[in-house]
């Protein structure tokens, strides 16, 4: 997402996480606004096409994942998604245990 005066890429961190149900969660920080957005969803694909439009639409700075995993019927996960299209975009890696939502930090 480019700021219309500046043409700067978005100010966007990036959290997400897959499971074997290829449930998505995404949590999409705006550093600008401090306004945070999450989501939830089913993938439908293996080709993650949710994902990779709602990635293409933040345009992140930072993107925040679990380790590599592949889901039992060779679907990749989310990390592999990120190192496959957004080589280039900055990518942090967290233990699933980060991503516990019955925990608060």
């Amino acid at each position: 997402m480019e700021d219309d005066e500046g043409g700067e890429k978005s100010g966007f961190i990036i959290g997400m996480i897959g499971n074997r149900a290829k449930e998505v969660g995404v949590a999409a920080f705006d550093l600008r606004s401090a306004l945070l957005r999450l989501s939830q969803y089913i993938e439908n694909s293996s080709s993650y096409q949710n994902t990779k439009t709602l990635l293409h639409f933040y345009d992140p700075l930072v993107i925040i994942v679990p380790p590599n995993k592949l889901a039992p019927d060779g679907m990749v996960g989310v990390s592999v998604l990120v190192d496959k299209y957004y080589s280039a975009t900055k990518k942090v890696m967290l233990a699933n245990g980060f991503f516990d939502d019955t925990k608060v930090l």
